[in-house]
């Protein structure tokens, strides 16, 4: 029975449902493209979308709007700084769903969800915390 669930439930309760949105969406802006079932495609690419919308604005409230989504600073520096200017050309559309096999063990549609125009990529050093760096010093004085 549907229990007016907005969406597609995907077999999984609303904090399941949650983190693997969030996880899909991190992986789409981290690797530029992923490949999972088609109604996970479908589930995430109005969320994705949405979230480069923000990000186009770049705005201090939109990122901290999409650091809430994303829970990683070098996430949100990549789609704010390296993924939306090059799709400021776009007002919408940022996303295609190419649909590839059937995964044999469960006969699953499989979909491949990636950005329309291609995205260069933009490396830049991921800072350490300093927790991580002083932890680092304390060992190399201990040796």
């Amino acid at each position: 029975m549907r229990k007016q669930v907005f969406g597609r439930q995907l077999g999984r309760d609303k904090n399941q449902r949650a983190a693997l949105f969030k996880g899909l969406v991190s992986s789409l802006v981290e690797k530029g493209k992923i490949k999972t079932t088609l109604p996970k495609a479908k589930s995430i690419i109005g969320i994705a979308e949405k979230l480069i919308t923000k990000a186009k604005k770049g705005s201090l409230a939109d990122r901290r709007s999409i650091f809430r989504f994303l829970n990683k600073r070098a996430l949100v520096n990549r789609l704010v700084d390296g993924i939306a200017p090059q799709l400021k050309d776009r007002k919408s559309g940022y996303l295609r769903i190419t649909k590839l096999e059937i995964r044999k063990g469960d006969r699953a549609e499989m979909a491949q969800l990636s950005f329309v125009d291609e995205i260069l990529a933009i490396e830049k050093p991921i800072k350490e915390d300093k927790a991580s760096r002083s932890g680092k010093k304390k060992n190399a004085k201990n040796n």
